[in-house]
């Protein structure tokens, strides 16, 4: 029996399959101009990225230049307007940086313009700023990246609350307000370490980690800066040294422990970019200076070559050649006071000479009174506040040049030891001047600053209150920078409460040796900074600290929220203390963020 088909029926299943196709030719094309299309747009993100990257190469072309033509130029004989003349004609060759790339595209890049926008100026500093502008086009898609660059010569160490050129080891629970360097290694570890009567301890029940934060006035942002992230290491309670985490979540939450900060808050700062300074061509430079205020730098250097010899010869050397230097104010070591005598028993001829000789050590006294050009003082000096009352260089007044803090700055010159010892307890002891000291310095007692020091020799904090000068408005301070070691003791040990506002010292040291500083029995507040060329170490603590009543190690009740060593970076110390920092011999360049510029 056969199939019938019926004839309505006839060549529906060619209609059927003619649909078919038509629809699948439909999605065909559908999924064809789709791909074309998500290929297109692929294609067009990768020459927008390729582009982009092109002319990121063309700004890393323009740095680098504008640094190689900074390297080699001796800044400390280079006059400013030098300067200016080489940045202002970088642009003149800015066809001759060649900014190609190894892709398989239509492509070229061009550095468009290396801009010397101007200088800017605040009293005695100067910064330089660049703006670099580059472009390229590859396969039709162009982009174009704008970057400013910003010079200066300031040293990097005073730009940070703690560092330094070596190994920075933090024990403890420091709490520093501003940013941290470290040259060599960051070594973190919440186990303080200290000494006890002759007696090492290493506290393994504490469990604080330092804090590293913004400084109280927002001007330092509480950045880490370290050589990567492979330089940092951190113990806890004394178990085996280990580096960061590879995976970034786990990274992140040890970052969060062990300093109290977020990922961001870590920069890169290679060594080779850290601009330093040499303490005993700081010292010579700024003997010239002072020796030949006014003078043209071909005299100064000539001056500084011959420092450098007698220098190199021994510190008894450098004071001869400065004791018999002729053209400046010299002050023969301290007066000797008069013999008291009884008037009851001495004829008027006698009373009459005493009184001279005793108007003549008053005159010898006040000259430290009233400072006016460089003086150097011959031997050791002692200013205590009764006999030599204050050190002091008077503000310019009508107008005149200010001879601390002016253009040409005087400097006083110690040939031996300084030491600034309060012995007066009702008021601070004040101190106005760029100091030079070729031995030793002490501080102990209540001392109010606006100086910039240079020691030779080593220097002892003892018990000191150091304050800043207020003038004009505005907090000074003492910029402290020694070739020796820097000890700072403070003897208000076991203390029980908040350090006032009046116990925190107003000052920045350095240090080209190593140093340890503490804050386990004792406080330490300081507002400024403390950096070393050598390795730096702090143990703190946090809480009450007691003496124990049979011996044994110290005991603390971490319950107590008291701190006991806190930094706080201070700012303005680069416009306080102006043309007495020391200069340096290689610049500072900062590279700042990237900007697209719609064409």
């Amino acid at each position: 029996m056969g199939i019938r088909i019926k004839k309505d029926e006839n060549g529906s299943a060619l209609v059927l399959v003619m649909f078919l196709v038509l629809l699948l030719t439909i999605l065909g094309l559908g999924v064809l101009s789709a791909t074309i299309g998500g290929a297109a747009r692929s294609e067009t993100r990768e020459n927008d990225v390729q582009s982009l990257h092109l002319a990121q190469k063309g700004l890393s072309e323009a740095t680098a230049y504008i640094q190689s033509q900074l390297t080699g130029l001796q800044l400390e004989n280079l006059d400013p307007k030098q300067l200016e003349t080489i940045l202002s004609t970088l642009n003149n060759n800015k066809s001759s940086l060649k900014v190609s790339t190894e892709l398989e595209s239509t492509s070229s890049g061009a550095v468009e313009g290396i801009d010397f926008v101007g200088k800017e100026i605040d009293t005695q500093s100067i910064k330089y700023t660049i703006n670099v502008t580059s472009s390229a086009m590859v396969n039709g898609v162009k982009r174009k990246l704008r970057q400013q660059i910003v010079i200066d010569s300031y040293p990097d160490f005073l730009k940070y609350a703690f560092g330094s050129e070596q190994t920075l080891t933090l024990n403890g629970a420091p709490l520093l307000q501003g940013n941290i360097y470290a040259g060599d290694k960051l070594v973190v570890t919440n186990t303080p370490e200290y000494i006890y009567k002759n007696q090492f301890y290493d506290d393994h029940t504490i469990n604080d980690f330092p804090t590293v934060t913004m400084g109280s006035d927002a001007n330092a942002l509480g950045e880490v800066h370290v050589q990567s992230m492979d330089s940092i290491e951190y113990e806890k309670n004394r178990t085996a040294t280990a580096h960061l985490p590879q995976r970034e979540s786990d990274r992140d939450k040890v970052l969060a422990e062990i300093l109290h900060i977020t990922p961001d808050k870590i920069k890169i700062k290679e060594q080779k970019k850290f601009v330093k300074i040499n303490v005993e061509e700081s010292f010579l430079d700024k003997l010239s200076q002072g020796l030949l205020v006014g003078q043209s730098e071909t005299v100064q250097k000539n001056l500084r070559d011959d420092l450098r010899d007698a220098y190199n010869s021994g510190i008894p050397a450098l004071n001869n050649i400065l004791n018999s230097r002729t053209g400046v104010t010299h002050i023969n070591g301290m007066p000797v006071a008069p013999v008291k005598i009884n008037p009851d028993e001495s004829t008027q001829a006698q009373i009459d000479q005493y009184n001279v000789e005793l108007s003549q050590y008053n005159s010898e006294l006040q000259k430290l009174e009233e400072l006016h050009s460089t003086v150097v003082f011959n031997g050791n000096l002692i200013v205590d506040g009764l006999q030599y009352k204050k050190l002091f260089y008077p503000q310019g007044a009508n107008g005149q040049p200010d001879p601390k803090s002016g253009a040409a700055p005087s400097w006083f010159i110690v040939t031996g030891n300084l030491e600034l010892n309060n012995y007066n307890l009702n008021d601070f002891l004040n101190v106005r001047a760029n100091i030079l000291v070729t031995g030793d310095v002490k501080i102990k007692g209540d001392v109010r600053f606006d100086s910039t020091m240079f020691v030779l020799g080593k220097t002892i904090i003892e018990d000191a209150n150091i304050k800043g000068l207020q003038l004009s408005g505005k907090t000074k301070e003492l910029v402290l920078i020694s070739k020796g070691s820097v000890l700072v003791n403070r003897l208000n040990a076991f203390a029980v409460s908040e350090p006032s506002a009046s116990d925190t010292m107003e000052a920045f040291f350095y240090t080209d040796s190593s140093g340890e500083l503490y804050g386990v029995g004792s406080m330490f507040r300081l507002k400024g900074g403390f950096f070393a060329k050598g390795d730096l170490t702090v143990n703190a603590v946090i809480g009450r600290v007691d003496e124990p009543a049979g011996g044994g190690k110290l005991l603390i009740n971490q319950g107590v929220d008291l701190k006991r060593f806190v930094i706080d970076y201070k700012y303005d110390i680069y416009e306080n203390q102006q043309s007495s920092l020391p200069r340096v011999a290689s610049v500072n360049v900062h590279v700042g963020p990237l900007q697209l510029i719609n064409n």
